[in-house]
């Protein structure tokens, strides 16, 4: 087989090119752009199939990439995709749906405790001042057990999030646009609610929704108006769903206890957004679902359909598709 070219436009650490490299056929071509604009032009209009993880590719990108058979997305988020324009040249769009489902599940319960005991702000103390806040802290810190919890979006990581969550006795509701039939409500231990009584009643909110058109800008200043004074809200969905400005007030004005974003609205972000000048926020750069394991899992995935595509034209796993239905109308 010839040599077929897989161009990755986004940032890829060591590890991860190094499990794609060994996943993808051997005989293709894999040029790592690592975000250079100048990269990705040059190899963009002989990529056979384009990967990317958080920098997406739009319909401009898209349009110069007149070779393209296949868009992969390390990731199950493709809202920063041109799907509709993939589809009307009738390239698949796949997605690697639950491969970083634990790694997400795992985060947000990291982010929750470490919001709910203050843990940045006591590092940063003895590090950065050598002030020593037990004393303030034993007053302002709190259990996760037993809580409230809300999970908005009950996919693969709000039920892993759900199981974690079984060791801490905490009441867990769930709001999702499919909602559960009342067996398997049983099973999972949840009992769905609206999202306005989720955000009234609950004291741990976790998002893990796609950002689709319904649900942008939803966590918006009238239900974070909603939320208790000691309750927290966790992002680690996608920037849109949360209003970043009525977000930033309810946390400066400390409407709520606090919050922890992994996604923004425009990323990445610097020093200078709002959220930095906060001490009751907790921010990390969109790297919930980045482990050694869950890389492992996304890439051997997409490899599936990469090295079919390549082989065959036809992908392994017709499942991963997120444009599949639009491909049968074209």
């Amino acid at each position: 087989m010839d040599k077929k070219l897989v161009l990755v436009v986004d940032e890829m650490s060591e590890k991860t090119k190094e499990i794609t490299r060994h996943k993808i056929d051997p005989s293709a071509e894999i040029v790592f752009s690592d975000s250079d604009p100048a990269v990705n032009e040059k190899y963009m209009a002989g990529a056979a199939v384009l990967i990317t993880s958080t920098r997406g590719i739009s319909p401009d990108m898209l349009a110069k990439a007149v070779n393209c058979r296949y868009i992969q997305k390390y990731g199950s988020g493709t809202n920063n995709i041109a799907v509709k324009e993939a589809s009307a040249r009738k390239i698949p769009v796949g997605a690697a749906v639950g491969g970083n489902a634990r790694s997400v599940a795992e985060y947000a319960l990291a982010m929750a405790l470490a919001v709910y005991k203050h843990l940045i702000q006591s590092h940063n103390a003895l590090r950065q001042e050598g002030r020593w806040l037990r004393t303030l802290l034993c007053d302002q810190n709190y259990e996760l057990s037993g809580k409230k919890v809300g999970i908005v979006g009950f996919g693969s990581i709000g039920k892993t999030l759900r199981r974690l969550l079984r060791g801490f006795d905490c009441d867990v509701s769930y709001n999702d646009a499919q909602r559960l039939s009342a067996a398997e409500e049983s099973v999972q231990e949840v009992v769905y609610m609206e999202l306005d009584d989720i955000m009234r009643s609950c004291d741990l909110v976790s998002l893990h929704c796609p950002l689709l058109p319904e649900t942008r800008g939803m966590i918006d200043a009238r239900r974070i108006g909603l939320m208790k004074p000691t309750s927290v809200l966790i992002n680690c969905a996608r920037g849109g769903v949360v209003n970043e400005t009525a977000l930033y007030d309810a946390l400066k004005e400390r409407r709520i206890l606090g919050a922890a974003v992994d996604n923004y609205e425009t990323e990445p972000i610097g020093k200078d957004h709002p959220f930095t000048g906060l001490d009751n926020v907790l921010l990390s750069p969109h790297n919930a679902g980045g482990t050694v394991e869950s890389m492992e899992a996304i890439a051997a995935r997409a490899a599936k359909n990469i090295n079919s595509i390549l082989a065959s034209g036809i992908t392994a796993c017709p499942e991963d598709l997120v444009n599949r239905a639009d491909l049968g109308k074209h």
